[in-house]
């Protein structure tokens, strides 16, 4: 049974994916399984990913055989993980050769359920075109959280056996599913441990969902409404100090 089961969801990419997964290759920590789900790419990705698989052990590609969004394809990973530890990196970004090293330890240091780390922001050439995002090495509540999300999906990982398996909500279309699932970990009193080191490297990509600022502003906002029950009011400021600090968060370097 490996001690991190690291989900990779693939849409389209195979311009990063061999990179991505090499990334996890390089990790000087290397009990690890990879779950990569293709999600009916209509490129190369498939074929790629099927190469990747074939040449270490390590990695289980899936096939899906429908398209339906990455929150899916990402829970498709989680039903079949064995590990300890669920991660994710998605099939453009880039884990730090220390990322598993530095985590786990960290999180079995602190006994945390649910951690995450800091990160640079790289474009689609792998150029850092702003400043990193930094988090403060503290503890976060599901009250912290709610305020801003300071959680980079690909720095994440949550304990198992503390947390339970849990899954990303495919009725947010892939918008702000990750940061409902965030929510859903530390609802119940669960408190997250932040790593101040920068672990990873986010590729920000032109056409990619998040892209649509106005669309994804309307997401978060509906999403703490409808889905974490707030007022109309305390949903719209939230959302606004989120659009704030998201201009912040691009500012050069």
């Amino acid at each position: 049974m490996p001690k991190v089961s690291v989900i990779m969801p693939a849409y389209n990419a195979d311009s990063y994916l061999e990179e991505s997964v090499q990334s996890l290759l390089n990790q000087s920590f290397n009990d690890w399984e990879l779950l990569l789900v293709d999600d009916c790419s209509k490129d190369d990705t498939a074929k790629l990913a099927k190469k990747l698989a074939s040449a270490d052990s390590r990695i289980q590609f899936v096939q899906k055989e429908k398209n339906s969004g990455s929150a899916d394809t990402r829970n498709t990973g989680i039903q079949l993980a064995k590990g300890e530890y669920i991660a994710f990196l998605d099939a453009d970004d880039l884990w730090e050769l220390d990322f598993l090293e530095k985590m786990i330890p960290f999180m079995e240091k602190n006994k945390s359920p649910f951690s995450f780390a800091s990160y640079r922001i790289i474009d689609e050439n792998g150029f850092e075109f702003c400043a990193p995002f930094l988090v403060k090495p503290k503890e976060y509540s599901y009250r912290n959280l709610l305020h801003y999300n300071r959680v980079g999906l690909l720095t994440a990982i949550y304990h198992v056996p503390s947390v339970g398996k849990k899954y990303f909500d495919p009725s947010l279309k892939s918008l702000r599913d990750d940061y409902a699932l965030w929510l859903d970990i530390l609802r119940d009193g669960k408190i997250a441990f932040a790593n101040s080191e920068i672990l990873a490297r986010y590729r920000v990509r032109r056409g990619a969902a998040t892209s649509n600022k106005k669309k994804v502003m309307l997401a978060h906002f509906r999403m703490l409404k409808n889905r974490e029950k707030l007022s109309f009011l305390y949903a719209f400021a939230l959302t606004l100090i989120h659009g704030i600090m998201g201009l912040r968060k691009y500012r050069n370097k």
